[in-house]
């Protein structure tokens, strides 16, 4: 059942054009890598040495923990990448696993809670906030507002963690009371937001509202879509990028619950696509990405936007549980703390590993702060303070699940 909702924005950017020469176009664009290389060392104090050797540690820690989540089956009780050490860190519930895991080089914890009991928790939160069946993208009810901004499995505290507002404090810890110390409560000093910059009756409809996602194809027939968020666009619409011109048809969009949307490519004589992300100002360099991840949490990733370009942070969770103002809830979003801001909604959230580059999701929105007038990310704001950015995406993982037998579309 496709969900209705109103239109909260356009995109501006698509792909680049390029204008009518697409077998040279790809050639002359300029190699942008270096703005996102500059944008993790600014954004995580490293060196350009330091960060190439974490792209390396990620890769190794991502993939040595598919290995024992298959390995250690339920007594593996989640996992995160510590950037400190350069290590995987894993959580196991019995001493067997333990001495298993640490053989296997990850850096093995016993903890108290397993991930079974930690799931069910967040499981019953989301079912009271109308959360769909698992793996289906059918409403199993309307999505709620329970009096919480985001909850979520985290495995560097081994509990839920719920975030809440100074509002949501007393039901929080009304919660936590409950279930002991399988609950861990924050405060936000921000409620979560979209980031995209609202389409009223007369507004330009090239206005920048939102950003661009990842461009996907159809291999077998060639057809070419675009993806971004979907609180960005409404079904049925036509979807104009940069320069006033048309991109072509939305054919699906899922917002609230989900938050993606699918766009085919009516006008390939002048949208050229590939596998790039581009480098703000629109026209400037590109980063080319190879395929897409879901990486673990502590994982470095980078988003391109219209409106804070290139930002970097590190991932702070994974299939988090978000109620937006307005009261729209979002499932299995991924949050992470760089800076995100109105104008960059949908567009492209990168993993970097040394010189790979892959598709992670769609930018969905941010805890914002009211400053002067204008909308921030907290770290703008307060960061001097040592308050972090809470920013989310939509994972592309889910969005190929579903799309992908739907439409034939990969990543490039």
């Amino acid at each position: 059942m496709r969900i209705k909702a109103t239109v909260i924005g356009s995109i501006l950017i698509a792909a680049a054009a390029w204008g009518a020469a697409p077998a040279s176009a790809a050639d002359e664009r300029v190699d942008g890598v270096d703005d996102v290389t500059k944008a993790v060392e600014r954004d995580l104090g490293l060196t350009r040495e330091q960060a190439e050797q974490h792209g390396t540690q990620q890769e190794r820690a991502i993939q040595l923990d598919a290995r024992l989540q298959r390995a250690l089956g339920d007594a593996y009780a989640g996992a995160w990448y510590d950037i400190t050490t350069g290590l995987l860190v894993v959580n196991v519930t019995d001493d067997k696993a333990l001495e298993q895991a640490a053989a296997a080089g990850a850096d093995a914890r016993l903890v108290a809670h397993s991930l079974g009991e930690l799931n069910e928790i967040k499981a019953k939160l989301d079912a009271a906030a109308g959360a769909p069946r698992e793996g289906s993208r059918q409403e199993a009810g309307k999505p709620a507002d329970i009096g919480l901004s985001a909850w979520t499995v985290d495995p560097v505290t081994n509990s839920v963690l719920v975030t809440a507002t100074a509002e949501q404090m007393e039901s929080a810890k009304q919660l936590q009371a409950e279930l002991g110390d399988a609950v861990q409560v924050q405060e936000a000093p921000a409620a979560p937001e979209t980031t995209a910059d609202f389409m009223d009756g007369g507004d330009a409809i090239n206005g920048a509202s939102c950003s661009a996602g990842f461009n996907v194809r159809n291999p077998s027939t060639g057809a070419r879509f675009l993806l971004t968020a979907g609180h960005c666009v409404s079904a049925g619409s036509t979807l104009v990028g940069q320069g006033g011109v048309a991109f072509g048809s939305v054919l699906e969009i899922w917002f609230a619950t989900f938050d993606d949307a699918i766009i085919r490519n009516d006008n390939s004589a002048y949208w050229i696509q590939g596998p790039w992300v581009d480098t703000n100002p629109s026209n400037g360099g590109i980063v080319t990405t190879s395929g897409s991840t879901d990486a673990l949490v502590g994982t470095v990733v980078c988003k391109s936007g219209i409106t804070t370009r290139w930002t970097c942070g590190q991932i702070t969770a994974k299939n988090e549980t978000v109620t937006y103002t307005g009261g729209q809830t979002v499932f299995g979003l991924t949050r992470h703390n760089a800076c995100v801001e109105p104008g960059d909604s949908g567009g492209a959230n990168i993993s970097v590993f040394g010189s790979v580059r892959r598709a992670e999701g769609v930018t969905s929105g941010a805890s914002l702060l009211d400053w002067f007038g204008a909308k921030r990310c907290i770290g703008a704001v307060w960061g001097w303070l040592g308050f972090q950015n809470s920013s989310w995406y939509f994972p592309i993982a889910d969005s190929l699940a579903y799309y992908g037998p739907r439409y034939g579309v990969t990543t490039w």
